[in-house]
């Protein structure tokens, strides 16, 4: 360790993760003018975490809990500013489409979240749905949910606009270089890799998966799940491009909702509509997201398309892969200032929903490191509410 020590260098904050959050914090941080360093144990953009895959469903009538809308309209703002910023689409809004039987979780949830922020959404009945969209196939008395301003983001793209502007403010960056411990001293923080030791005045957590083994005693338990994410061949259709499908999410009871987010254009590959089962993945440890698909999860996935995407169960598979989720125990992230550490700010257990408010957090954890303290609405989700 002397010699590390010899070698420190010293920064105003210092971010360990550069997925989405991390990324955006470190954006913010650079903005503000402090001297900042991300440390990341891969080079980001990549595939071996959650922050992946082309595109990232983006909504405002949030059903899991009204409070996250009000952090929404702040992401999209963020989102705006780093497209304008990177002359890049990150956001695309394209409209979704949600619910399913009467009375489902989902479709109640988005209606609740209208009426408490006043947002601009409609609820009709399967029959009318299938009348807009004759892509999708439901029942005619499914309770469904239209938002307009719901699409899609970018994750590749938004963490590439993120670390540039980031690198053009001035922050540095440590790539390839994993985590072998951090800490706290009479001088603040430290966080050592296997070559090179970072102090700072103070330090935020925001590693994904890799959470459960950063963050130590007194936090929050958090694990990792292996989600599969497969693409269908659109086969040149255009009923199956942005321009024509909405993305869309619908509720299956006591199994996995299934979601869909369409094909468009500079997608890169594979190349088709997205779909995927919310939340079906086994608790894996985070090097497993390499793992090959399981091809039964494969067809279980485009079955449950199938059921509602006509014509889907002709379409090839043209791609599949993993992502992880890294989960809360009520499913709630995790954001605000670690239980044991008044110096570190974390962010994590995002449960699979998460990317949409990559911007908004990047800001929240800024405010954290610096001042202990954020003027978000931030509070339902602290570390705290676990004892």
């Amino acid at each position: 360790m002397g010699s590390l020590i010899g070698r420190s260098r010293r920064f105003d904050v210092i971010v360990v993760g550069l997925g989405a959050m991390g990324s955006c914090a470190l954006e913010v941080l650079a903005r503000r003018g402090k001297r900042v360093i991300g440390v990341d144990r891969f080079e980001p953009p990549h595939s071996f975490g959650s922050s992946h895959g082309g595109s990232r469903v983006i909504r405002l009538s949030y059903f899991e809990h009204s409070g996250y809308v009000p952090l929404l309209r702040r992401a999209y703002e963020g989102f705006d500013r780093l497209s304008r910023e990177a002359g890049e689409v990150l956001r695309h809004e394209i409209g979704l489409v949600a619910g399913g039987v009467r009375g489902n979780i989902v479709s109640s949830g988005m209606l609740r979240s209208a009426r408490e922020h006043d947002l601009d959404v409609e609820a009709i009945d399967g029959r009318e749905l299938m009348r807009r969209f004759p892509q999708f196939t439901v029942p005619s008395n499914w309770e469904i949910v239209v938002e307009r301003r719901g699409g899609f983001v970018r994750p590749e793209a938004t963490i590439r606009a993120a670390l540039g502007a980031a690198k053009r403010q001035g922050a540095s960056m440590e790539l390839n270089a994993p985590v072998a411990q951090w800490g706290s001293d009479s001088r603040g923080v430290w966080v050592e890799t296997a070559s090179a030791r970072f102090e700072a005045e103070s330090l935020i957590l925001a590693g994904g998966a890799w959470m459960p083994g950063l963050l130590g005693s007194g936090a929050p338990k958090l694990h990792a799940t292996r989600e599969t994410i497969v693409w269908l061949d659109d086969a040149g259709d255009p009923a199956w491009q942005s321009t024509a499908m909405p993305v869309w999410l619908f509720d299956r009871g006591e199994e996995p909702a299934i979601y869909g987010i369409p094909a468009f254009s500079g997608m890169g590959t594979p190349r088709g509509l997205k779909v995927g089962l919310h939340g079906r993945g086994p608790t894996v440890q985070p090097e497993q997201a390499q793992d090959p698909p399981v091809p039964a999860i494969v067809a279980e996935t485009v079955a449950a398309t199938a059921e509602r995407i006509v014509g889907a169960e002709r379409r090839a598979v043209c791609g599949a892969k993993h992502c992880l989720y890294t989960m809360s125990p009520d499913t709630d992230f995790v954001l605000g200032m670690h239980p044991t550490q008044p110096r570190v700010a974390i962010a994590g257990g995002f449960s699979g929903h998460g990317f949409k408010f990559a911007p908004v957090v990047g800001e929240a954890l800024a405010d954290l490191a610096l001042h202990g303290k954020t003027g978000l609405p931030i509070e339902f989700l602290s570390a705290r509410r676990f004892g």
